[in-house]
């Protein structure tokens, strides 16, 4: 009886995962800076995400590295859950925020404010999707020119 289950069980995980299709991160519509001073940034970047499955994701585990100049400035944390909505494309807004390592890193900053030059913000990193019992990493890179000036 005990193998009946268990093999139910697995044949179930198997078939659930097997109906899977790929979640897709296909546009940056907005990068915003909502703090920045020598200890932490915080941003909210709107991501367009096209979840194809017929069921809602929650994205969670961030593991994220935050670059500005291609110079590393910190791991990246979500500041709010993130749910996708199934066989849906959408825009969420997703908040994170970052400590901010390394001194020189805050001339850069200051420098590119100054001048009104744009600087290269760039995350990569791995998130995990949760949907139930089942979960899944998935690995991305994004990248997008913001300007200093204005903030």
């Amino acid at each position: 009886m005990r193998f009946l289950i268990g093999s139910l069980v697995l044949v179930f995980m198997l078939a659930s995962c097997s109906a899977y299709k790929e979640v897709e991160l296909t546009d940056i519509t907005n990068v915003e800076m909502l703090k920045l001073d020598a200890t932490a940034v915080a941003l909210r970047v709107d991501a367009r995400i096209n979840n194809p499955n017929g069921f809602t994701i929650a994205v969670e585990e961030p593991d994220v590295d935050l670059f500005l100049n291609d110079r590393f400035i910190g791991k990246g944390l979500l500041d709010s859950a993130l749910v996708l909505d199934r066989k849906a494309v959408n825009v969420y807004p997703v908040y994170l925020h970052a400590d901010l390592e390394g001194g020189p890193l805050l001339v850069l900053l200051l420098t590119g404010a100054f001048n009104g030059d744009p600087v290269k913000l760039s995350a990569k990193g791995t998130v995990a999707g949760r949907s139930g019992v089942v979960r899944k990493r998935f690995p991305f890179e994004v990248e997008e020119m913001i300007d200093l000036g204005g903030q």
